[in-house]
């Protein structure tokens, strides 16, 4: 009987330790966000010069908002169109995705789906569109496939060997799932919008599967440290698998996003 309780006890206590650093984790991850919008607002605000008329907001004038990010997004490609490279523009609004040279829209792509982190609705609205009145530069990237495709193909020896060797193109079978990581603190998600094969939905599991356990370590190591874990804004894109293709091959390393919202 003692040895039963014992064991109950311990099981008890342990339960309950999981359940309070569970909702610990849970609480932190909550108000991440919000320390995130807050330090991002703070940033902004004190780079400002302070005049008499910051005492009024600005943001609540009608069509003030519209402005701001027609502004932002006029000015954030004409930056880019001094790059000699093919840049992506992210128009949310309008669920369009254009990859440009020198302002010239060289491919269009319809958006099927997309979901904006809340960071970009709770930040003020003045310190985004100062952020996004520039292009965002590519710091990394990451695929389900290879960015260059190499080929390599031995010379038949006669006539023969040359009909068997032509082969047709799998490499649409290849499952789409990309991102981009940027120098703003702004992480970029690209899905194929439809599974065309039961590998695809394989991928799409461990692709989504890797960010949460990504998000999930870097919440903990905060945690076990009684900090806040830092917070990353997303945007989650799904467009068709071909084009998801397309668009990720085209764009350089390093190269610059505009995004409107």
């Amino acid at each position: 009987m003692d040895m039963n309780f014992a064991r109950y006890k311990w099981f008890l206590i342990t339960g309950t330790v999981l359940l309070i650093v569970i909702i610990f984790y849970l609480v932190r991850s909550v108000s991440a966000v919000s320390h995130a919008v807050r330090s991002f607002d703070d940033a902004y605000f004190a780079s400002l010069e302070q005049k008499e008329s910051d005492t009024i907001n600005q943001c609540s004038i009608p069509g003030y908002i519209d402005l701001l990010r027609e502004k932002s997004y006029l000015g954030a490609q004409v930056k880019m169109a001094d790059s000699d490279s093919i840049g992506l523009v992210v128009n949310v609004r309008d669920s369009l995705i254009n990859l440009m040279i020198k302002g010239v829209s060289v491919r269009t792509v319809r958006i099927s789906e997309y979901d904006l982190s809340p960071f970009f609705q709770r930040a003020n609205q003045e310190a985004v569109y100062s952020m996004l009145s520039a292009p965002l530069v590519i710091t990394s990237m990451q695929a389900t496939f290879m960015k260059d495709p190499v080929s390599v193909k031995i010379a038949p020896r006669d006539t023969s060997e040359a009909v068997i060797d032509v082969k047709p193109d799998t490499t649409d079978y290849e499952a789409v799932f990309f991102t981009l990581e940027t120098d703003r603190n702004i992480r970029f998600f690209f899905e194929q919008q439809e599974d065309t094969i039961t590998a695809d939905k394989r991928a799409r599991f461990f692709f989504d599967l890797e960010e949460r356990y990504r998000n999930a370590r870097s919440t903990m190591h905060s945690v076990v440290k009684f900090n806040t874990p830092h917070y990353t804004p997303y945007i989650k894109i799904w467009i068709p698998k071909a084009e998801a293709k397309i668009v990720y091959r085209a764009i350089p390393r390093e190269g610059l996003i505009v995004v409107t919202k």
